[in-house]
């Protein structure tokens, strides 16, 4: 009972006080910065993945979102970003993975208001192969064989990180072997709708619209070698650049330093051709000429200004956030 009260309603009490405070104390470092924010799905019927790792924002909201950013920042393009124009209180709206709901219903309304948008594609899905995010992220909650599997054959992890992370192409694969199966309907269904050729091709043809790189399929980078790495990211630029509107940029799939990716492969990623380099580490970038960014994830639930503002600075706050969770 108390722990229900905590997180239904003094946890989005404090979240939203703290907004607003926030917004009064801290709103004049944000002259001197670029908050670049991060999206996965716009959807009214948000798919099973969607709803569990909460990455869907209903079309209404966010509409609501983006005019509120809107009024808020200087909301710039790729291309002022990679010119280092970068005016005061700068913005950038980014998605990732390549949901068809980005294409039919966040792009009306980026138009809607004139606001250019990135979305960092994995070409793989997209192009017909199983989404690999949404296969680990299946095996793991729906399959307790898969995760008997995983234990019996004693693969490390670590504590208080989800199994997900420490799924090798090789232990995934031996799985599916064993029980002679892809699962890639089971995943289609569980992940929902991914955007078709015809899609990126219409997309292509706006002029505020642009392609990024997050690897040719949604592996966790830190499990891959520098081979396999080098190899998807080149092999997923290869067919973004058909696409007029391809920006050589780059924001790691699952996006969490240190847990899903690390500094080498930051340089790695760099110095074979991307011109920045992006996270989902939460944070406001202060160093706006920096060649590695972060990002700032907005869902359903940032439905006010104060909810937004609180998203935007919450790292600042998240040691005292953390009791109540």
């Amino acid at each position: 009972m108390i722990d229900t009260l905590k997180r239904k309603v003094l946890k989005p009490l404090v979240m939203s006080t703290a907004g607003l405070l926030f917004k009064i104390t801290d709103n004049h470092s944000l002259e001197r910065s670029l908050t670049v924010f991060v999206y996965h799905d716009v959807s009214n019927n948000p798919s099973e993945f969607s709803r569990m790792f909460n990455l869907n924002v209903e079309p209404e909201i966010f509409d609501y979102q983006i005019n509120f950013i809107k009024k808020n920042f200087n909301i710039i393009g790729p291309d002022e970003l990679l010119s280092n124009r970068v005016p005061p209180k700068a913005a950038l709206i980014t998605f990732d993975d390549g949901m068809r709901s980005f294409f039919v219903n966040a792009i009306p309304i980026l138009e809607k208001y004139g606001i250019p948008a990135v979305i960092f594609l994995n070409m793989g899905p997209i192009k017909g192969e199983v989404f690999w995010s949404g296969l680990i992220t299946y095996l793991c909650n729906k399959r307790h064989d898969f995760v008997e599997y995983f234990a019996k054959n004693k693969v490390l992890t670590k504590e208080g990180m989800p199994l997900y992370l420490f799924c090798t192409k090789e232990i995934v694969e031996s799985y599916l072997g064993k029980e002679q199966g892809s699962f890639e309907n089971e995943v289609a269904d569980f992940v929902g709708e991914f955007a078709t050729e015809e899609d990126l091709e219409r997309a292509a043809e706006k002029g505020n619209i642009f392609f990024g790189n997050h690897l040719f399929n949604h592996h966790v980078p830190l499990l891959m070698s520098d081979e396999d790495l080098l190899e998807s990211f080149l092999k997923n630029a290869k067919e973004l650049k058909k696409y007029p509107n391809y920006i050589d940029m780059f924001a790691f799939p699952f996006g969490q330093p240190g847990t899903c990716f690390n500094e080498k492969q930051v340089i790695m990623i760099l110095s074979n051709g991307a011109k920045k380099v992006f996270s989902s580490n939460g944070m406001i970038n202060y160093d706006v000429a920096s060649p590695y960014l972060h990002r700032i994830s907005l869902c359903s639930f940032n439905d006010s200004p104060a909810k937004i503002w609180f998203q935007v600075f919450r790292k600042s706050f998240g040691k005292g956030l953390k009791r109540l969770s």
